[in-house]
């Protein structure tokens, strides 16, 4: 199956105290989610399947950015040989874009423009609209780094936290929902400069 790796979302952690001048910053920030299927019939000698790819990813700042789709469509026949169908992919503004406190994910209905490129020119695009609802299917799974490095008279004290769970939901594209398995990872950099 074709994934789409991809980067919304901050989750706030409390800055670490120094003595002395200070400088604090806590970005980068984000959230980088993905959900996948796939899906196949059978027709003559070959076996037809699609992959359904959603992704959400953050802007710089930790701000929700573009929800992408993919659907990528291609064929088995009996002997091994793999053929692509169509590759249609696109990237919209979302709509509300959620994550609870167990690190449930919602994806409001956003409407995304998708177009297949995977022969020598570009297909014309189609609109559709994108939902989807997630729950994690097992613990949240949480790791911590910190790191110092100092420049003259300056020592930088980064504390990075990431979150991660598995999910398992629904996506729902024009109407017709599509059993999912997928991932949230939210992250949150806190950087604190001290000088002397």
């Amino acid at each position: 199956m074709r994934r789409i790796a991809i980067s919304f979302l901050a989750v706030p952690i409390g800055l670490l105290l120094a003595v002395g001048p200070v400088a604090a910053d806590t970005s980068p920030n984000g959230t980088n989610f993905g959900s996948f299927s796939t899906s196949c019939s059978t027709s003559g000698s070959r076996q037809v399947c699609t992959d359904t790819n959603v992704n959400v990813f953050s802007n710089e700042d930790g701000s929700p950015g573009p929800t992408c789709l993919e659907l990528f469509t291609y064929s088995t026949s009996s002997n091994g040989r793999f053929t692509v169908i169509s590759d249609e992919f696109g990237c919209a503004d979302g709509g509300p874009f959620t994550i609870g406190a167990d690190l449930s994910v919602s994806v409001g209905e956003t409407q995304i423009s998708i177009a297949d490129c995977s022969q020598r020119r570009c297909s014309s695009p189609r609109t559709v609209t994108v939902s989807g609802s997630y729950s994690p299917t097992g613990p949240i799974s949480v790791t911590t780094t910190r790191s110092t490095t100092k420049s003259g008279s300056c020592t930088t004290k980064m504390t990075t936290t990431d979150q991660f769970a598995d999910l398992a939901g629904t996506t729902t594209i024009d109407g017709v929902g599509v059993d999912q398995t997928g991932f949230v990872d939210v992250f949150t950099s806190t950087e604190i400069t001290h000088c002397k």
